[in-house]
C-alpha cells in the first residue's frame, strides 16, 4: 500500500476512534451525602479509588434530601443501586417497586439531635408538648427516630411535627423562630454546639437502629451479580479504611464536607467509639427497632418479614446473618 494512502488510512481510523462515544461512567445515588457522617465511607471510596479498584466505572455521587427522594433518585438514575433510609426501602418496596434490600449501612444513628435555639422556653424534652417539631422528609429515618421518642416520652399526639424537606432547612426553619425544634447533626452539632440547645440525642433514647441501607432492583441484581457484588465489596472496604485510617478519613471528611483539617479531626473520634458504620452485615436488634419504628410511623400495622425484603446472598458468607 502506498505510503500516502496507509498514512490516510491511519488518520482516518485514530478519527474514527476519537469520534467515538466512551463508556459515560456512573454515578451513583447517596442519600445525605457529604451532610451526614454515615456516608463518608463512600466519600473515602470515590477519593481513594477503591471504585477503580473493584472495577466500577463509578466518577461521583448524587446526594438528596433523605426519604423517598432516593429511591427516585436512584431509578431515574445512571446505578440502579443506592444507599438511603431503610423506611424509604420499605415504604418502595409496599408500593410495588421491584426492589431488595442487599447490605446494611449503619445501625447506629450517631449524634443526630433535635434541638431547640437557647433562651427560648424549650429547654427539655417536656417542653415540646404543643411546640413545633421537624423532621427532614415523609417515611425518612427521622421521622420514624422522632416519633419513636415522642412515645416512648408520652408525648405523641401532643406535638404538632412537620416535614421540613431536609436538615439544612430545618436550621434555617429553626434559626428564623418558624420551628420549636429540628433535627440537628455533625459537623454543626460540635462546631456550632453554641447555637443550639440539644433537647435529646436519638441514640440515648434507641442505641441500635438499622438506619441506612444498600437497595437494588431485583432485575439489576439478577443480571449483574458480580457488578452488585463489586458495590458491597467497595463500600466493605471504605469502612475497613476508615476504621483503620483515622487520619486519611479526617483528611477525606474536611475535603467532602469542606470544613478544616482540625474540625473534621475533632468530630469523627467520637463516630469511632460508636462502631457507627457497618461493614455490611445486618444487625438483628438495629433490625428490630426499625421495624417497631415503621408501626409508629403508621407505615405497617405488623412487624417486618426482613426475610422477605432483605437478600443476603450478594454478602460474603462471613457477613450473613440470622434475620
Amino acid at each position: 500500500m502506498p505510503s500516502f494512502r496507509l498514512t490516510a488510512l491511519i488518520v482516518t481510523t485514530l478519527g474514527l476512534l476519537a469520534a467515538a462515544p466512551a463508556s459515560a461512567a456512573e454515578k451513583m445515588t447517596v442519600s445525605q451525602y457529604g451532610r451526614i457522617i454515615g456516608t463518608l465511607p463512600w466519600a473515602v471510596a470515590l477519593h481513594k479509588g477503591l471504585f477503580k479498584e473493584e472495577r466500577l466505572d463509578i466518577d461521583g455521587i448524587v446526594t438528596s434530601a433523605g426519604g423517598g427522594t432516593s429511591v427516585r433518585n436512584m431509578l431515574a438514575g445512571d446505578l440502579p443501586y443506592a444507599v438511603v433510609a431503610t423506611p424509604a426501602a420499605l415504604a418502595a418496596v409496599r408500593a410495588g417497586v421491584d426492589l431488595i434490600i442487599v447490605n446494611a449501612e449503619s445501625n447506629h444513628i450517631g449524634e443526630l439531635s433535635w434541638a431547640s435555639r437557647p433562651g427560648t422556653s424549650v429547654k427539655t424534652l417536656a417542653d415540646l408538648a404543643g411546640k413545633k417539631v421537624a423532621f427532614t422528609a415523609p417515611k425518612s429515618t427521622t421521622e420514624m427516630l422522632l416519633r419513636m421518642v415522642l412515645e416512648k416520652n408520652g408525648l405523641l399526639g401532643k406535638v404538632e411535627i412537620l416535614s421540613i424537606g431536609g436538615l439544612g432547612p430545618a436550621l434555617t426553619a429553626l434559626a428564623q423562630g418558624a420551628i420549636d425544634a429540628g433535627p440537628v447533626t455533625d459537623p454543626v452539632l460540635t462546631l456550632q454546639a453554641d447555637r443550639y440547645h440539644v433537647l435529646f440525642v436519638a441514640a440515648e433514647q434507641i442505641p441500635k437502629v438499622t438506619w441506612s441501607v444498600g437497595v437494588t432492583t431485583k432485575a439489576f441484581a439478577r443480571a449483574n451479580p458480580d457488578k452488585l457484588r463489586a458495590l458491597i465489596r467497595t463500600h466493605r472496604r471504605a469502612v475497613d479504611y476508615v476504621y483503620a485510617n483515622r487520619a486519611e478519613a479526617a483528611e477525606v471528611y474536611a475535603k467532602v464536607w469542606e470544613i478544616e483539617r482540625s474540625h473534621a479531626e475533632k468530630i469523627i473520634p467520637k463516630y469511632y467509639d460508636f462502631r457507627h458504620w457497618s461493614r455490611g452485615d445486618f444487625d438483628k436488634e438495629g433490625l428490630e427497632a426499625m421495624s417497631t419504628g415503621m408501626v409508629v410511623v403508621g407505615e405497617i400495622d405488623k412487624p417486618v418479614d426482613w426475610n422477605s425484603v432483605i437478600d443476603q446472598s450478594f454478602l460474603p458468607e462471613d457477613m450473613r446473618r440470622p434475620l
